[in-house]
């Protein structure tokens, strides 16, 4: 008994009172042996004091250690703390730690300690998670550990994140479900685990977000954690951001300028509509992002079917509604009411950003607009202002022009201040729109006086020398701090000073126009893979724009257009581009490489050079060889595949009507060069449409074996028949036909056999929002009943659904907009909508001298055509993939993403910044860039893949990752049908 340190005894004792008082201010709360409190040197004497104890009895068999174990749980805390998980393990870290050795006896002993601290301070007792069940001895010590260094940057990414989607701690079981989903996407299953333990985790991540904040944990223990993430870069920016966002959101603004309606002249009468945004500083924009919580921070308008970005609006930002006529209530709204519920704060906070009801509109001084403006705002002296009056029956609005001079008293009856006279000085910068004078800061303010020399001062103190001269005037240039500023002259009366405003630009876009791919072919533009993005910093309407493409100085095609709006993107279905294909087709001589040039008016033109076809191959069907231009003396021969044998090969037989042939080369680049010929003249049309596609049995791995097709060789034949020419419309219908086979061979592969059966069965039509709304209207039965005829005719119920789908697009703008604005009296006009698409079968049948109905009457309940508007709001995001991709964060992500303003680069850093790894462990990501850029190549640019030396490794890597093969696939599919113009309804 002599042997057990005297030291250690008063160890344990200082520990016990430690841990029993927080024990006993924590109620059901734990205890962590990691709040020991104990600085540096008190755990070195602590850690010495054990060693002397250990060196005694090593595997801890005396009694003496029940009123002297606590040392030895902190030290073993401690290890647990800086335990790193993967790659090394527990146990030969508290060996070293204590010098002794750790086996089957000290662990189960030091094990029955921890039993004894949980029964008699109620330290952390390890819970029920499948980790904490694998592993129940060092459970103990790493979970006393409370936030070990591994998880530290899984917890501050998380927070991160949460903060972002606009998750608030005070919704705790709402924050906790979001951050489960958060952990399954990161490298830690111990993050995983750990948030398991909800009442521990919610308090460290709030104390962590929040840390002057009270709350039951010890705030030792908070500062050594909030210090070592610090060490960590990244970890440090998480928080750092994390923080930052919930101190703005806790600041919400509660109150805010309203935006104001705007009205485009011509003639000096209002035509177009608008709602322009109030101008705010830098951090009030923020501020207000932040407690709106939209996602993809981007607000919408009634009226308009494009969105904003936030950051744009809150500089003064306008959003096109359409001809003026009447000013809609409460135009503006959120555009992700499916995706997430809203917020009553969020929605105070939008309520405040609505247009105010006006009726006067003054003209800005450029004369082509007017800003709405209220009683209670200053007009200037000489300035016109339009007064509406009315809109009547037959939606003719009537106004009146005003002067600010001639009709002062007019005007201030109705509330407006008026200025007495001119300002003396003249001030000149970048304005921000607005009522208000407002400037950017990123350009100096010019001030000078109208009528005589003077010196103006900023904020009542005088500029040093620094003037400069225009047309025959002395300006002073100040470049005063974002805020309000007043300028004046000591020379001028007190009237004469001026308040503006200098304000912060919003980081936006820049104008440019980029063309992709960068080194883009012949075949590329007359394949219509070229791509033109337009970018643009605000939304510009109506603007001109041209393609030519030029060979030497020679014009050969040239297209014009104007563009409904900016920012655009000229992709593969554009009548731009399709114009630009048939005239090339249309010139007879040969090209050997040309130019596009592209101007947009108002930017910088844009050009790229458009090289031949990087392969020159030439398929001679006398010999049946292939022979290579670019060398005379090679030669390849000829592999073959038919629909009945599709994978190309050497030994395929020759007797099919319909064969691709391809050069047998090893190099990928030659699967662009096969064409398809056939024999379709003893094929009767029935025979065409029930040809079968005899696709291999799969493996899925890489390479092929034993019989059966790998992904390799089964991608290989989908591109070499995506990319293969046909010599007729025929041959080349039947070539779709085996590609659908090949690739639903490839997703199966993938994506999995769900994905690919649930692809398999989606009806293109529900993509559009007015095709969704008729699916939806129909699936509740709003278009059928005993009021209704029976249409038996599959012509008539198309050209009805056509119709019907007409009628649906006069009445309902957006989805997302009738929902947000929804009322009985829309339920109304949908029904007469169905009723006038009857009305207009009806006719189209006695005018084919067919048996018609009689007139139909219907009305239906207006809850049921709510409920058939809201299945179609989700309807173009492809909700039936939505459990099978996960985590529910990267669907959020995919959703939400602008895909008509994306391009290719823009998809992989989409599916970069939510990607989710499948190995979930620290170390080089098994799915990186480069693997992502395949993916997304593949679907969307085969031509580009085939370049790509390494794609068919970088490819076979997604059969380990199942999910991410799916997030790939699912924004192709998005992607592709943002470029596709369909007509409402056309099942493709």
């Amino acid at each position: 008994m002599t042997w057990f340190p005297k030291a250690l005894e008063d160890h344990h004792a200082s520990l016990a009172d430690r841990f029993s008082d927080l024990a006993s201010e924590r109620g059901s709360f734990p205890v962590f042996a990691i709040e020991h409190d104990l600085d540096q040197r008190a755990l070195s004497e602590l850690k010495a004091a054990l060693a002397l104890g250990i060196e005694h009895d090593p595997q801890l068999k005396g009694a003496q250690w029940a009123w002297g174990y606590l040392p030895l749980l902190v030290a073993a805390a401690e290890t647990g703390y800086r335990y790193r998980g993967t790659g090394t393990d527990f146990w030969p870290l508290l060996s070293r730690e204590l010098t002794v050795e750790t086996g089957g006896e000290f662990r189960a002993e030091i094990t029955r300690l921890f039993e004894l601290g949980a029964k008699n301070f109620r330290l952390f007792r390890p819970g029920e998670s499948p980790w904490e069940r694998h592993f129940p001895l060092i459970a103990w010590p790493i979970g006393n550990a409370l936030v070990p260094l591994e998880i530290q940057p899984q917890v501050t990414d998380a927070l991160r994140r949460a903060i972002r989607a606009g998750i608030s701690f005070e919704d705790t079981e709402g924050i906790i479900e979001y951050l489960k989903k958060l952990a399954a996407g990161h490298a830690s299953r111990r993050f995983e685990h750990w948030i398991r333990n909800a009442d521990v985790a919610l308090e460290v991540m709030r104390r962590l977000l929040l840390p002057d904040s009270e709350g039951w944990m010890s705030a030792g223990i908070l500062h050594r954690i909030d210090k070592d993430v610090r060490k960590d870069a990244r970890s440090f920016r998480a928080i750092s951001e994390a923080r930052h966002n919930s101190t703005r959101r806790i600041a919400r603004p509660k109150e805010i300028p309203s935006s104001r309606f705007m009205v485009s002249l011509s003639d000096s009468l209002p035509t177009e509509l608008a709602i322009r945004g109030p101008v705010l500083s830098a951090s009030l924009r923020e501020e207000v992002i932040a407690g709106l919580r939209i996602q993809g921070d981007r607000i919408r308008a009634t009226g308009s079917e494009h969105s904003i970005l936030l950051r744009s609006f809150l500089a003064g930002g306008e959003i096109a509604l359409g001809p003026f006529g009447i000013l809609p209530e409460s135009p503006l709204y959120r555009g992700d009411t499916f995706l997430r519920p809203q917020q009553e704060t969020a929605d105070i906070l939008l309520e405040n950003l609505q247009p105010a009801e006006a009726s006067f509109f003054l003209v800005e001084p450029e004369g082509h607009t007017a800003t709405a403006v209220v009683p209670g705002d200053a007009l200037p002296v000489g300035a016109a202002v339009i007064h509406w009056i009315r809109t009547d029956q037959t939606g003719s609005p009537e106004f009146r022009r005003l002067e600010t001079v001639s009709d002062a008293e007019y005007l201030r009856r109705h509330g407006f201040t008026l200025l007495s006279k001119r300002p003396a000085l003249r001030v000149l910068g970048i304005p921000m729109p607005g009522v208000t004078p407002s400037y950017s800061a990123q350009f100096p303010i010019l001030v000078s006086a109208r009528n005589h020399d003077s010196t103006p001062f900023l904020d009542g103190e005088k500029h040093p020398a620094n003037w400069l001269e225009l047309r025959g005037k002395k300006w002073a240039a100040f470049q005063p701090s974002p805020g309000e500023h007043t300028l004046s002259s000591p020379e001028l009366e007190d009237g004469d000073s001026i308040l503006i405003e200098v304000v912060e630009p919003p980081d936006i876009e820049p104008a440019s126009i980029s063309i992709q791919p960068d080194k883009a072919t012949l075949r590329d533009l007359e394949l219509g893979r070229l791509e033109i993005k337009i970018s643009s910093p605000i939304a510009l309407e109506q603007v001109p724009v041209c393609l030519r493409i030029l060979s030497g100085d020679q014009q050969i095609s040239m297209a014009e257009d104007t563009v409904d709006r900016l920012p655009h993107i000229i992709a593969g279905g554009s009548p731009l581009l399709r114009r630009l294909q048939t005239q090339m087709l249309e010139h007879q001589a040969p090209l050997s490489s040309v130019r596009l040039d592209v101007e947009v008016q108002g930017l910088r033109p844009a050009s790229t050079l458009i090289s031949p076809s990087r392969l020159d191959l030439h398929y001679d069907r006398a010999s049946g060889l292939w022979l290579d231009k670019s060398s005379e003396n090679r030669t390849f021969s000829t592999l073959i595949a038919t629909p009945d044998s599709p994978l190309p090969h050497a030994n395929a037989a020759d007797d099919g009507d319909l064969k691709l042939l391809l050069p047998a080369s090893p190099r990928h680049q030659t699967l662009g060069s096969g064409v398809v010929v056939s024999d379709n003249r003893h094929l009767s049309f029935a025979q065409l449409a029930g040809e079968k596609v005899n696709v291999p049995i799969l493996l899925r791995e890489a390479d092929s074996r034993d019989g059966y097709v790998g992904l390799t060789d089964v991608a290989r034949a989908t591109l070499a028949w995506q990319l293969a020419e046909a010599d007729d419309l025929i041959s080349n219908w039947r070539r779709f036909s085996v590609l659908d086979h090949l690739e639903s061979a490839v997703i199966g592969l993938l994506c999995g056999a769900q994905w690919q059966k649930t692809e398999a069965g989606i009806d293109l039509s529900i993509l559009s929002q007015h095709g969704a709304l008729f699916r939806c209207a129909e699936s509740v039965g709003l278009l059928a009943g005993e009021d209704l005829p029976r249409i038996e005719i599959n012509s008539d119920w198309m050209f009805f659904r056509d119709r019907l789908i007409d009628r649906f697009r006069v009445v309902v703008t957006t989805i997302t907009e009738a929902v947000h604005h929804w009322d009985e009296e829309m339920g109304g006009e949908l029904d007469l909508a169905v009723i006038d698409a009857y009305e207009d079968l009806r006719l189209h049948l006695e005018k084919n001298g067919r048996e018609a109905f009689e007139e139909v009457d219907m009305a239906r309940p207006a809850e049921d055509w709510l409920r058939a508007l809201e299945q179609a709001q989700e309807m173009p995001l492809l909700p039936m993939f939505r459990r099978l991709i996960l985590p529910d964060s990267r669907w959020i992500s995919l959703t939400s993403a602008p895909y008509d303003e994306f391009t290719e680069n823009d998809l992989v850093d989409l599916l970069d910044e939510c990607h989710v790894d499948a190995s979930r462990r620290p170390g080089q990501r098994w799915i990186g860039r480069a693997e992502l850029r395949a993916l997304v190549q593949f679907w969307l640019s085969p031509e580009a893949t085939i370049y790509e030396e390494d794609w068919p490794r970088l490819l076979s890597k997604a059969l380990s990752d199942v999910r991410t093969a799916r997030a790939v696939r699912y924004t192709a599919l998005r992607y592709k049908l943002a470029r596709l113009e369909m007509r409402d309804g056309v099942t493709v």
